[in-house]
């Protein structure tokens, strides 16, 4: 099930970093709120989730969204980091 979500949230962040900049998902995906959380509440955020997945493969925020536009680079991403999921949980 983990596999599932890991690649259906990291196709869906290729969709969205291929639309054009005023789309309202890459909008909302690239803003940052301001202010603090209460206390007791987890940091965590889908953004920050994608960010950690990203940095254990070795990329940055800017090369995801250069790696995204193109379509067939995308797939051999997601494949490599389902791959290295799986071998990270056993």
């Amino acid at each position: 099930m983990e596999t599932i979500i890991i690649r259906r949230r990291w196709r869906w962040i290729g969709q969205v970093l291929r639309k054009e900049q005023d789309a309202i998902p890459r909008v909302a995906v690239q803003w940052r709120p301001e202010g603090h959380r209460k206390r007791g509440r987890p940091k965590t955020t889908w953004r920050r989730t994608v960010e950690a997945e990203a940095a254990a493969m070795g990329q940055s925020w800017g090369t995801l969204r250069m790696l995204a536009q193109d379509r067939e680079q995308w797939k051999e991403f997601v494949a490599a980091l389902i791959a290295n999921g799986k071998k990270g949980s056993k």
